[in-house]
């Protein structure tokens, strides 16, 4: 029998490239295998949590989540995948945040002032109770205030006033806005020689203002606007009526963490061509979150005021918010 003829250089060549290839091909498959997470289960009851990293014919490898790659035989362990994740549904859907879209409560608080006085033989007490809440929409803003003034001098009742307001803000373009109100106020008055006598005030506005925000609970407002005031004698059953024109300045500022300071300045330019001024500022210091004290000065010159033409005054407030 002849001798087998050696290899050639040729036939040399091609086994190595064909080896060449499979080797790629192999390579190829296993880099492109996507990782699938599961659990390795041994037969005594172990399990480790990972990912099929590699899988051979008898076995593969695991890159588990404590120990690292392990890898394992069929004969000894079996990687069980995860089952796929359940279709969401419209119960597990977690519902929509809220837009708000409708009107919402912002802030409330109630406040006390008072002052005790004698002077000349003469004593004079006074207490102040008053509430405030504001609700706000996207572009708007609904603003109730209600006070009542009680002020005894000398045992006798000197002023019994309750007066309330709704003030409504809507926003326009940028921070131009449309400001109207209504104001209504209860009281007695006295003008001498006239005998004492009970009234109800009734004050409308309408006007347009400018509204810069510092922050949630900071801002400055100017607004410009037309009143019209209707004085209604109780015991007479008469009507009054007059117009003014009036200018308001608002600020409500945080200075500091606990430190607040509020001002409302109203300027009145009447029909008969005289002006008046209502002013009121407050500087608050937060004791809590929700109780403050402060210092409070009021005051009024020709303004929608039948009790005095001129008034000023320095009150202590705790205040209550919300």
């Amino acid at each position: 029998m002849p001798a087998p003829r050696p290899l050639t250089a040729l036939a040399a060549l091609r086994t190595r490239l064909g080896a060449a290839l499979v080797a790629a091909c192999t390579f190829g498959a296993q880099a492109q295998q996507v990782p699938v997470r599961g659990w390795l289960q041994y037969g005594d009851g172990n399990r480790l949590s990972g990912v099929l990293a590699a899988r051979t014919a008898g076995g593969g490898v695991v890159r588990t989540d404590r120990f690292g790659e392990i890898s394992f035989q069929d004969a000894d362990a079996r990687f069980e995948p995860e089952p796929p994740a359940p279709p969401a549904t419209a119960a597990d859907t977690p519902p929509a945040p809220d837009t708000g879209s409708g009107w919402r409560p912002a802030t409330w608080s109630v406040g006390m002032s008072g002052y005790w006085q004698q002077k000349a033989g003469s004593t004079t007490s006074n207490v102040e109770v008053d509430g405030d809440a504001t609700w706000r929409a996207p572009r708007d803003e609904l603003r109730l205030a209600l006070s009542a003034d009680y002020k005894v001098v000398d045992n006798s009742v000197d002023n019994n006033e309750q007066s309330g307001s709704l003030r409504w803000l809507h926003e326009l373009r940028g921070p131009w806005l449309s400001l109207s109100s209504l104001r209504l106020e209860r009281s007695t008055a006295t003008l001498d020689p006239l005998p004492t006598f009970d009234y109800l005030l009734v004050q409308a506005t309408l006007g347009l203002g400018w509204r810069q925000r510092w922050s949630d609970d900071s801002h400055t407002l100017v607004a410009l606007s037309t009143e019209q005031i209707g004085l209604r004698l109780l015991r007479l059953k008469s009507h009054l009526s007059t117009r003014a024109t009036s200018l308001l300045i608002e600020n409500k500022l945080r200075l500091s963490g606990k430190v607040r300071l509020e001002n409302s300045l109203l300027l009145y330019r009447w029909r008969a061509g005289d002006s008046g001024v209502d002013s009121s500022t407050e500087l608050s210091y937060d004791l809590t979150e929700s109780l403050r004290v402060g210092l409070r000065h009021e005051a009024r010159r020709n303004a929608v005021d039948l009790a005095v033409g001129r008034y000023s005054r320095v009150s202590l407030t705790t205040r209550v918010a919300f």
